[in-house]
């Protein structure tokens, strides 16, 4: 019904994954999908921009109810229209929240770039803490650790969650999540959670937003997510921040107002059918992605000197290539196999890669094959 394995030519429109490059590689980097959005959202978005009048638009009660109903659908939670908070995209609502909140940033590593450059992009100070790795490879919070580095780092106010995380594609559980926040009461902290990944969840993996965890989360969060991973239409933005505490969003809604432009009229087209009208779309689209993934962890398991984390949720792989011995993975793949990651050094972590799955079959096992031949080519075996 759905066709995952064709995707029109991006190269030479303007694109950022295929067109800013520095170079003629396969692009396996940046989190879009080489993969058309729902057939669904381009049909409105054409009706839309056929009509000749651009002007300002309203925050209808068509946006409020869409967001009711996704979360009455995906979670079963009846959640009050005054919890909503406009905003135009993910990362613009948490560099918001970071200015308002102020003092020290908090985060975990590998943690996706954007979010580990919020400290840079405020001007405030940034403290770090790995995550740690289980006998099986999973990823999980160090909360021993995290404790040490808050006791030795005054002034923390606001830790940034990725939930699912960018990019060790974990869904935290909720008994993980209670724990996360019995650390934030402890420490006076707020939370930022990033949540636009929370409907790309794999097997039977099941993700808590985390407002929804328990009391001390819903009063101490702000919550953003979007549509713009799922449907792929990132080009589209549009955002919601969900934030329980009337005292919080009073004061956010104060701090951004002037600053988050006015919805764009093309974008809520976008939003509004993507979450009401393509759940079949979206559906089918996992179990291409959990098709991918399990091709790709497969090919990897056979290459020599890499690993790569088993994705609970996201579209995006995390290769550890240390064992590899190779100094900079990255630039070795774009040279040797003309393949273009996302450099692991971004993520905080040097010796890894990011690859994006999110593309047809052909263009993945192009990818992995060229990848292999490179890494076979240099080890020998």
């Amino acid at each position: 019904m759905f066709d995952f394995e064709t995707c029109p030519p991006r190269k030479g429109t303007g694109c950022g994954k295929w067109d800013n490059q520095g170079g003629d590689y396969i692009p396996m980097w940046v989190a879009d999908m080489d993969l058309p959005a729902p057939q669904k959202v381009v049909d409105a978005v054409t009706r839309r921009v056929q009509h000749p009048v651009y002007g300002y638009p309203i925050l209808s009660d068509k946006y409020y109810d869409c967001v009711i109903s996704y979360y009455k659908r995906l979670y079963g939670f009846d959640l009050p229209r005054e919890w909503i908070v406009f905003v135009p995209a993910v990362m613009p609502g948490a560099n918001m929240a970071c200015r308002m909140l102020g003092g020290t940033i908090m985060n975990n590593t590998p943690m996706y770039p954007h979010i580990r450059r919020l400290a840079a992009e405020t001007q405030l100070p940034r403290l770090e803490v790995p995550l740690r790795q289980d006998a099986t490879g999973r990823y999980e919070m160090d909360l021993d650790a995290m404790e040490k580095a808050i006791a030795a780092t005054p002034g923390v106010t606001t830790f940034i969650l990725c939930s699912p995380h960018n990019p060790v594609g974990r869904v935290f559980s909720k008994e993980e999540l209670n724990q996360l926040s019995a650390f934030c009461q402890k420490h006076g902290l707020t939370v930022i959670s990033d949540e636009i990944h929370s409907e790309l969840v794999f097997d039977d993996h099941v993700h808590t937003p985390y407002f929804l965890a328990d009391d001390w989360a819903r009063e101490h969060s702000i919550t953003l997510t979007s549509g713009a991973k799922t449907y792929n239409i990132p080009a589209l933005p549009m955002a919601f921040a969900i934030i329980p505490n009337a005292a919080l969003r009073q004061k956010y809604e104060a701090y951004i107002a002037g600053l988050a432009a006015v919805p764009n009229v093309v974008a809520m087209e976008a939003f509004l059918v993507s979450y009401n009208e393509c759940s079949d779309w979206k559906e089918a689209l996992l179990r291409h992605l959990e098709g991918n993934r399990d091709y790709m962890e497969q090919r990897i398991a056979a290459m020599p000197g890499v690993s790569v984390t088993h994705n609970e949720a996201t579209f995006l792989a995390w290769i550890d290539c240390r064992a590899t011995g190779i100094e900079d993975p990255w630039t070795f793949f774009r040279e040797k196999a003309g393949v273009n990651f996302n450099n692991g050094v971004d993520f905080g972590c040097p010796g890894f890669v990011r690859l994006n799955f999110g593309c047809t079959r052909t263009q993945l096992t192009q990818a992995l094959d060229q990848m292999e031949a490179a890494l076979r080519e240099r080890l020998g075996s």
